[in-house]
């Protein structure tokens, strides 16, 4: 069983100690243990730095929780930046300063690149105008600029199955993922390309934390520009009917996907847009789009927020297009039969049936 420093067991037992005072009534040991408990257990199973910061990150973790195990990866690690970054934002979050920017510098000194993250990070709010963080802010913004050469917007080609029949010039479906994941394509998505398109995955306008976790941000305009680069690119490899390009994406990608068949209809043919969602920019009010065939699906057990998105795409869609709808007893995923609806749906876009 790996066993991770003592030292980490060490920082995790002070920085968790003083919730043992927090009721007279029960015992001192007892009240530390239960505050303690899952992040012993942790620190004894977890397989490294990276399993620490994962369970940091679990949905029952307290705040000291997830504050212990970033400490301890912090220290069992000593090049992750991830683990004193997040380190850093829970502290600014209970009014530490002095000891957020101890670990915002840690992180930086460790080579912290995903500016997108920090610019975006609320717990940094207060500290956002001090000559500190606006230094680390560059410093990590310039890592950035090199690191994310070749990654943002990077394309996956999975072509249909030898058996399916082809034109010389094939169909494109361009599969927008949605936010924190990334665009590489394998063969779980084969049912997709087997209903007779090309299908060409794109990495999102940003990278987040990880080398391969990103998002669609930005003005739409920034993500169509990213497509129409990824389809020059899948142009170069073979021939492709620019007249055939679909759209289809899940979540933060469905919306860019309809937002693009709305302002670019000429460029795109149609869209599947699979439980749309996001929050950094509103769905258009106005769409170009007329004679284009649209499907759109959801979740019944989705949140109120996307249940509105994938009401406004419906409505934004209605006039003028062919629009079809369908909603499933699941949430924010895709429904348990896709691998035969979705091709369905996708032929339909092509005007073959299904």
């Amino acid at each position: 069983m790996p066993k991770l420093s003592a030292l980490a067991v060490f920082l995790t037992l002070a920085v968790c100690a003083p919730t043992a005072q927090a009721e007279e009534q029960d015992s001192a040991s007892t009240i530390a243990f239960k505050s303690i408990s899952p992040v012993l257990n942790a620190l004894i199973n977890a397989d490294d730095a990276q399993d620490l910061m994962e369970r940091a990150e679990e949905d029952d973790a307290t705040l000291l929780q997830s504050l212990a195990l970033y400490l301890a990866a912090t220290r069992e690690d000593p090049t992750l930046a991830q683990a004193p970054y997040h380190a850093a934002a829970l502290f600014a979050r209970r009014g530490d300063d002095a000891l957020a920017e101890r670990y915002l510098r840690q992180a930086d000194e460790r080579g912290m690149w995903f500016a997108p993250a920090l610019a975006d990070n609320d717990d940094f709010e207060h500290l956002r105008g001090t000559p500190f963080f606006k230094q680390v802010l560059a410093n990590t913004q310039a890592r950035y600029a090199k690191v994310s050469v070749g990654k943002v917007g990077a394309i996956s080609v999975l072509a249909p199955s030898k058996g399916v029949a082809m034109p010389a010039c094939a169909p494109v479906l361009v599969w927008l993922h949605g936010y924190g994941i990334n665009g590489h394509l394998d063969s779980s998505e084969q049912p997709l390309a087997d209903a007779g398109v090309v299908l060409l995955g794109i990495n999102g306008t940003e990278m987040r934390e990880s080398f391969d976790s990103f998002s669609w941000t930005g003005p739409y305009e920034g993500t169509h520009k990213v497509v129409q680069a990824g389809l020059e690119q899948l142009a170069a490899r073979q021939c492709i009917d620019r007249k055939q390009v679909y759209l289809m994406g899940f979540s933060q990608g469905s919306q860019h996907a309809g937002a693009l068949l709305a302002q670019h209809p000429d460029d795109y043919a149609g869209a599947l847009l699979v439980s749309p969602g996001g929050w950094r920019q509103p769905v258009p009010t106005q769409s170009s789009a007329h004679g284009k065939r649209v499907f759109v699906i959801n979740g019944e057990q989705e949140g109120p927020a996307n249940q509105k998105m994938s009401a406004d795409f419906r409505a934004l869609f209605s006039d003028g297009n062919e629009l079809r709808s369908r909603t499933h007893e699941g949430g924010h995923f895709y429904p348990d039969d896709w691998k035969t609806s979705f091709p369905q749906a996708i032929r339909w876009l092509m005007g073959k049936g299904g």
